[in-house]
């Protein structure tokens, strides 16, 4: 079995002790853009979003699941295939031509976010800004190079390995960061308080009154990085690559709830509290001061939002908080552009009517993929704007297309054809919810 191919067959695999789709998918979505909503949004707003990060749980579950259940009763087919057969090859084009064109920016966000963290990592400030400076092309040059390599030549299964310990890492630093702002008992008011949905103000940059950190652009990123169109649509080509049939759909359905539910639901969560009380509760302008931040609202570039993990590291080793966490952000961002990378080659392929499924001699796989992860990645230092911040608005992109992408999964999953695994009334109740959630969403912002 050459490189290649192992390579995409560990790239299915992340967190393999979960094993299946519901593993990638979530490691995936541990990545920058989860971060960037996740913390920005308790550093800036405290714990009031967070009732968004927890309703979009349940609706991440059954979304993914019943995708699922489409792709394993497809009889090998692939959902685009399916959407340009029984529906229309005219929806088949509109779903992917704007999804493309997301996921650039997807990649592109991953990318800076895997530069800005290399600069963190060795206590050095990136560019002002996102500038296109010659370092910052050097370093996107490495990076992309070292990743594509990876990606071809099978590396990746060493980089899998560290990469995913780091995550681990990075999660248990950011639990005990949430559970020592917890200890603080002043802070379980204003966390109750975030559970009940409501619109915080936006609030103006210290220093920058010209600048604001808007509320409902913070909700639509976080709900556009839980709800991807590509993720929910191309889950039925993953479970379909990973050998699932009928027989294992009550058996994906509770993967999916471990791998989301659990562990990137749990992520979403600590990260958010986090944020609040390393951060928000911190940066008041009367405080400490890092990088000539003094406020939580001039929070937007790594190395300052990298003090978060301060909590979690002792004394005279708080220098490495910033240090770590760029480190993690570089994990988080590199798997995301592998499984954004991977989803689209499924799309690509199929839209081409071409081999979709990964093998020794699919050399069409091979090259799509490679040119997913270095045509987004080396154009990303001309998208000047801090990483982090280019992570939300991807975030807030990939919302644009999630209504449609959760109606064609719920107009496949209560086709007949289904029969037992057809959706019951509850799941249609929860999809119709996420449905109208994401549109609301939508057409607000475009307001």
């Amino acid at each position: 079995m050459d490189g290649s191919l192992t390579m995409l067959q560990r790239a299915q695999t992340v967190f393999s002790r979960f094993v299946g789709p519901a593993a990638l998918t979530a490691a995936g979505m541990i990545g920058a853009g989860a971060v960037a909503t996740r913390l920005l949004a308790g550093a800036w707003f405290g714990f009031e979003l967070l009732w968004v990060a927890l309703i979009v749980i349940p609706m991440v579950i059954f979304t993914l699941d019943s995708a699922s259940r489409v792709g394993v009763t497809s009889g090998g087919r692939g959902l685009l295939d399916m959407v340009r057969t029984d529906i229309g090859a005219w929806l088949a084009w509109v779903v992917f031509l704007p999804m493309a064109l997301v996921n650039v920016v997807v990649n592109m966000s991953q990318m800076s976010a895997m530069v800005e963290g290399a600069y963190g990592a060795l206590g050095m400030l990136p560019p002002a800004n996102g500038q296109a400076t010659t370092g910052l092309f050097i370093v996107t040059i490495v990076l992309t190079t070292t990743t594509v390599i990876a990606a071809v030549l099978g590396g990746y299964r060493r980089m899998e390995k560290i990469m995913t310990a780091l995550l681990v890492v990075i999660l248990i630093c950011f639990i005990v960061v949430a559970i020592k702002g917890l200890l603080d008992w002043r802070t379980w008011p204003a966390l109750a308080a975030g559970l009940v949905p409501k619109l915080p103000d936006s609030i103006p940059v210290a220093g920058h009154p010209d600048q604001t950190r808007n509320a409902f652009r913070q909700i639509m990123a976080i709900a556009g990085q839980a709800l991807p169109p590509a993720v929910l649509l191309s889950y039925g080509y993953l479970a379909t690559n990973s050998g699932y049939t009928t027989a294992d759909v009550k058996r994906a359905f509770w993967k999916t709830v471990t791998n989301l539910g659990i562990v990137w639901g749990m992520f979403s969560v600590v990260v958010i509290v986090a944020g609040a009380t390393a951060l928000h509760d911190v940066y008041t302008g009367s405080g400490p001061t890092h990088l000539g931040v003094t406020h939580y609202s001039q929070i937007e570039s790594i190395p300052v939002a990298g003090q978060v993990l301060g909590p979690a590291f002792p004394g005279a080793l708080g220098f490495l908080a910033p240090r770590f966490f760029s480190l993690g952000l570089i994990a988080a961002a590199f798997t995301t552009l592998i499984s954004v990378s991977l989803t689209m080659t499924y799309f690509c392929l199929d839209i081409a009517r071409r081999n979709w499924r990964f093998t020794n001699d699919n050399q069409a796989f091979k090259v799509v993929f490679a040119t997913w992860i270095a045509v987004p990645a080396l154009v990303a230092p001309f998208w000047q704007l801090p990483a982090l911040l280019k992570a939300i608005l991807a975030m807030v992109g990939n919302l644009l297309m999630a209504p449609l992408a959760v109606g064609i999964i719920l107009y496949f999953v209560n086709r007949p054809a289904l029969g037992e695994f057809r959706a019951n009334t509850g799941r249609n109740a929860v999809l119709c919810l996420t449905l109208l959630f994401a549109l609301a969403l939508v057409v607000n912002g475009l307001r």
